[in-house]
């Protein structure tokens, strides 16, 4: 299973593990968190955006909104993010 390159997962391995049934299934296996310094863009939301806008903006890929939920836990809803809130896009390892 290939695991897409926009997918939150994409650098995560797989792997075939038992269920509890004993059948074999390929599974996306988790990572152990690792400290990063990632070189972020700040950004001001305004009024009306929508996470796959800013995501579309910044890499390409509407679907990889992602990348900068993960920057920003303090958010929990990308939906109702309001206008002025500055959040930190990452553009990768420093």
């Amino acid at each position: 299973m290939a695991i897409d390159i926009t997918s939150r997962y994409q650098r995560n391995e797989t792997a075939l593990v038992t269920d509890r049934n004993g059948n074999l299934q390929l599974a996306i296996l988790h990572r152990a968190p690792t400290d990063q310094s990632l070189r972020v863009t700040d950004y001001r939301w305004r009024a009306d955006e929508r996470v796959d806008d800013i995501a579309a903006r910044y890499y390409g890929s509407e679907s990889s909104w992602w990348m900068y939920a993960e920057a920003n836990p303090t958010i929990l809803d990308w939906t109702q993010v309001p206008a002025g809130q500055q959040i930190m896009v990452p553009r990768g390892l420093a």
